[in-house]
């Protein structure tokens, strides 16, 4: 913290959607999931996580996906990818919404269900 904060300052709102990315990394290692981060096309995927069950799942993590243009771009990989595992978008925002399969979750609701 002590680096980040020489480089960008205190000023946490600058790099927010970053930190969110770390955190939920973070506890997917902390679940003992394998992680990676995927392609689709030219679209990267934040996450593909494989459980000790070997089940798959595809995740996305936006600060906040209210305006339009911000959730079409963190949908769009999710359209590219042929197969049918969970798919979910990880944001700040309170809104429990699915988009075409995709599950919309807020960040701490998912980190407080293991």
């Amino acid at each position: 913290m002590g680096l980040r904060h020489a480089l960008l300052g205190k000023e946490f709102s600058a790099d927010a959607g970053h930190l969110l990315e770390n955190v939920i990394f973070l506890e997917l290692q902390r679940r003992a999931e394998q992680v990676w981060i995927g392609k689709a096309d030219n679209l990267e995927v934040d996450f593909v996580a494989r459980g000790k069950d070997g089940y798959t799942k595809y995740i996305q993590v936006a600060l906040s996906v209210k305006e339009q243009k911000t959730l079409d771009r963190e949908l769009a990989p999710f359209a590219k990818i042929p197969d049918y595992n969970e798919r979910l978008l990880i944001t700040m925002d309170y809104e429990k919404e699915s988009h075409n399969g995709v599950k919309q979750i807020n960040a701490i609701d998912w980190l407080l269900n293991d």
